[in-house]
This record gives structure tokens, sequence and C-alpha cells, in this order.
């Protein structure tokens, strides 16, 4: 019944956006690559999972729009020390640290993440470009005084800031889950990932 359903419609995202890695618990199963695309799973979601199962990522393939995230099983020991069984259903699996930010493992894999989907060799030289254009368009403007060329030098400013921007947020980001991995393998040694039970 409808009337069933408690809490506001905020609690009931967030509550279906905590329950969602469910659907994909399966796929950690023991096989040798796990692929998630990013309409199925937002980034923190699927390395929660892949390391809750003892995965890492590997790769991400495809375009902007649709990419796909490859998981291979991690080879480390220290992986299968936290690592759940196959098979073992998502109930249970919610309860595994990585899932309550207390995994240094899942900090790292994360951090893993948005570095092999940083590419600075096309992000820097866009920047240098659009700036050398930019700088371009503005003696232009100066010398000749075409009031044309405002608007495209107006773009031109606000993407480069945009590209310099985004790069920085990705690299503050790393920086921070790194930091992160690093204060809970000191809070719970040797592993990094607080003790719970299954």
């Amino acid at each position: 019944m409808v009337g069933e359903v408690r809490g506001t419609f905020a609690e009931r995202m967030a509550e279906a956006r905590r329950l969602r890695p469910g659907a994909f618990a399966h796929l950690f199963d023991g096989r040798p690559q796990v692929v998630i695309k990013t309409t199925q799973l937002l980034p923190d979601q699927a390395i929660q999972l892949a390391t809750a199962y003892g995965y890492r990522h590997l790769e991400t393939r495809g375009s902007k729009a649709v990419r796909r995230r490859v998981f291979v099983p991690d080879p480390e020991a220290a992986a299968r020390q936290e690592a759940l069984a196959p098979g073992t259903p998502f109930e249970v699996a919610a309860r595994h640290p990585a899932f309550h930010r207390a995994s240094a493992r899942a900090a790292r894999n994360h951090a893993e993440l948005v570095r092999n989907e940083m590419n600075l060799l096309k992000l820097v030289p866009a920047a240098v470009v659009i700036f050398l254009g930019a700088i371009g368009m503005a003696a232009q403007l100066i010398s000749t005084g075409k009031g044309a060329l405002i608007v495209p030098l107006c773009f031109a400013v606000l993407l480069d800031t945009g590209v310099v921007w985004l790069t920085w947020s990705r690299m503050r980001k790393r920086r921070g889950l790194l930091a992160q991995a690093d204060r809970l393998t000191r809070q719970y040694p040797p592993y990094g990932f607080r003790a719970w039970t299954p």
C-alpha cells in the first residue's frame, strides 16, 4: 500500500541510493573482470561495492556520456583480509567498512579511480591552447577595437577557468582521499579498516 511508505521524499531517495549497489552485488562473484557503467552506479558506490568484494579499479573505457569502469580482483593480501566471500548477500555487504568511510583500501581505490579518469595529457594542453587563444583575441581586440571579439574572448576565458578548476578539484579530491586512507591506516592498524563481523 502507498500509505505504508514512511519518511520524506529526501529520506526515501537517500534510502534508495543506499540500497542501489545491491542490484549489482551479484556481479562480484569471483569473475576476472566486472564492468559497471556510469549510468548504473556513482563512482563512490562502485568503489565501495568493489572494495567490499575484494576488487580494485583497473581502467575506465568509453565516452564521457556512458563510461564503463572495469574492476578486477585485488591481488594484495590485505585486500583478501578485508574482502567478503563471493556471493555474500548485499544485506551483509552493506555493513562492510567500505560503505561507512572506515576503509583505507576503499579510499585508496577511489583515489586511483580519480587518477585514472583524470587525463592530464589532454586537459593541460587544452588549457594552454585556450589561454593562448584568449591572449590572441585580447590583443586583436585592443589593436583593432572590434567589439565582436568580446563574446568569444569571454567564452574562452570562462572555458579555460572551467578546465583549470576541474583539474584542480580532481587533484584536491585525490589528495583528500589519500589523506583519509593514511588516517584510517593509523587509526585501524595493520590493514586500515574498522573491525566488523559479517
